[in-house]
């Protein structure tokens, strides 16, 4: 009841069915009272609850992200925000203006916040599941999508990206994918875009049970080694059942990358002009990257 004059008047607007972009509505709001409206855990308000995407079974939300509900929507809010701050810090144009891919889109749970910010047809994405992206199109996403590869040499859409955001998917995949994912990125941006990703901390190794696993790689001094560059992976079982298995070799698992190995490995596609932290995940750290050209 604290937001029934704003809600209403929305409400109100779309019953009308008189706005070109109806997602402009919802600019006004607060992003934490965005993020509720996104979950449509709510009984009132049947125009906004109609024009937003829908979601998934929760088994499947939980199955892709880990959590479902209102702990989600917290989580996706957090980074949500932070892709606002760093382009409009260090972005080449404000994020209304800007062409904006969700690289890994999975469900959509990260596509639908930036629905609001950007103009009809400038949200794009994509993921090489292309049974997730027709949950994706079932849900009413307002974005263009299409099936990437999992190791591609290009991103499938003949647009220049100011921003490009990747959520918990290069915590998930092996050296080799990384750098066609990144190489394929980078050519798909315009001059100065941003890339923001996320990756796992050296302390996610205790946490998932990595440690026994990569052992050897970091050799009789685990700290030492884990100052330096690293790039840990360990994949999953090659399971034909799997959603992000291809038939070939398994290039999806659980994968640390430490500071150094950015600077090192990525330095000549990008320049690091932010690392953040989010309290309601500490083991996705964002990185905000810059293109060079």
């Amino acid at each position: 009841y604290c937001f029934a004059g704003p809600l209403g008047e929305i409400e109100s607007s779309l019953a009308a069915g008189t706005r070109e972009n109806p997602y402009e509505l919802f600019r006004c709001l607060d992003d934490e009272l965005w993020a509720v409206l996104l979950t449509k855990e709510y009984s009132g308000y049947p125009e906004i609850r109609k024009l937003l995407p829908g979601h998934p079974d929760p088994s499947l939300q939980i199955m892709w992200n880990g959590a479902t509900g209102m702990k989600l929507a917290a989580q996706s809010a957090a980074f949500y925000r932070k892709l606002h701050e760093v382009q409009g810090e260090f972005g080449p144009t404000s994020l209304a203006g800007s062409r904006v891919l969700d690289f890994g889109v999975g469900w959509g749970r990260l596509a639908r916040f930036l629905a609001r910010d950007l103009e009809p047809g400038n949200l794009y994405g994509c993921d090489p599941v292309e049974q997730i992206l027709d949950v994706c199109r079932e849900a009413g996403l307002p974005a263009e999508l299409a099936r990437s590869e999992f190791l591609p040499d290009s991103i499938p859409f003949e647009v220049d990206f100011d921003l490009v955001y990747s959520f918990s998917v290069f915590t998930h995949i092996s050296e080799v994918a990384s750098n066609k994912c990144l190489a394929a990125i980078h050519a798909s941006q315009s001059p100065g875009g941003l890339f923001v990703v996320t990756v796992r901390p050296p302390s996610y190794l205790q946490l998932s049970g990595m440690t026994d696993s990569v052992g050897d790689q970091l050799g009789p001094n685990p700290e030492e080694a884990l100052k330096g560059s690293q790039y840990l992976f360990v994949p999953h079982a090659s399971d034909p059942e799997h959603p992000q298995f291809d038939g070939t070799e398994m290039h999806y698992g659980e994968a640390v990358i430490t500071v150094p190995y950015i600077e090192e490995n990525w330095s000549e596609l990008y320049e690091i002009v932010d690392i953040g932290l989010s309290t309601s995940d500490m083991y996705q750290v964002p990185f905000t990257l810059r293109r060079r050209d």
